[in-house]
């Protein structure tokens, strides 16, 4: 008697076995792999990163609030949302600090909007470089590479203890702090520097010019 009713419960079992092995339409259940859904997470979260333009990455960056700051105040906003693809140098908070309270709040005043133009334009690169292309640049021309600003004068890119370093005419030194941060219209690279160009820097240091005398007779 006891081994004819455990032979029910065993046939019963089985089937339920089998019966969870495969769904409605008779085909083997898809199990759902954990590390497959985090990289589909990570690649959404990727694409939606990359749906935000250039001078939206920035505003959405809590560490480039000043460099917002700085935009709006040098009425740059237009330009870096044009569809026209651009790489970004971003100096972070802490970069814009080292320029002291006193030279920060003389950039950002509305007559030095022209100068802080400048500044900024000095930080963006026509078209898309990640920071793989930038290494690749730099190996190809034998351990720096100088590209062409959009204000139009270069900045020098090399590696040094595997860091991107950017370097200016003046000599100013600016790391790559957090790279490949994707736009829809080009990349952003944060840096821990606030850089210039020497045209800049020679209108900063010259002097005044005296005034014209007035001719004889006038």
């Amino acid at each position: 008697m006891r081994f004819t009713a455990t032979a029910p419960l065993l046939g019963l079992a089985l089937a339920l076995s089998a019966c969870g092995s495969q769904d409605g339409g008779g085909d083997p259940v898809k199990r759902v792999d954990a590390a497959s859904l985090d990289a589909q997470d990570a690649a959404a979260a990727e694409e939606a990163d990359a749906i935000l333009r250039v001078d939206e990455v920035v505003l959405r960056n809590p560490d480039l609030s000043t460099l917002a700051r700085a935009i709006k105040a040098a009425e740059l906003n237009a330009a870096l949302a044009a569809e026209k693809p651009m790489t970004l140098f971003a100096p972070d908070n802490g970069g814009f600090d080292k320029l002291g309270v006193d030279t920060l709040a003389e950039l950002l005043l509305p007559a030095n909007k022209g100068r802080l133009a400048m500044v900024l334009n000095y930080h963006v690169i026509p078209g898309r470089l990640s920071v793989e292309d930038l290494r690749k640049q730099i190996k190809d021309k034998g351990g720096s590479v100088e590209i062409v600003t959009l204000e139009g004068e270069r900045l020098n890119v090399s590696v040094e203890l595997d860091q991107l370093r950017l370097s200016d005419a003046s000599g100013n030194v600016g790391s790559v702090t957090q790279g490949d941060l994707k736009a829809s219209n080009g990349m952003v690279h944060v840096i821990d520097s606030v850089l210039g160009p020497q045209e800049r820097s020679k209108q900063a240091e010259a002097p005044a010019a005296p005034a014209a005398a007035a001719a004889p007779g006038e």
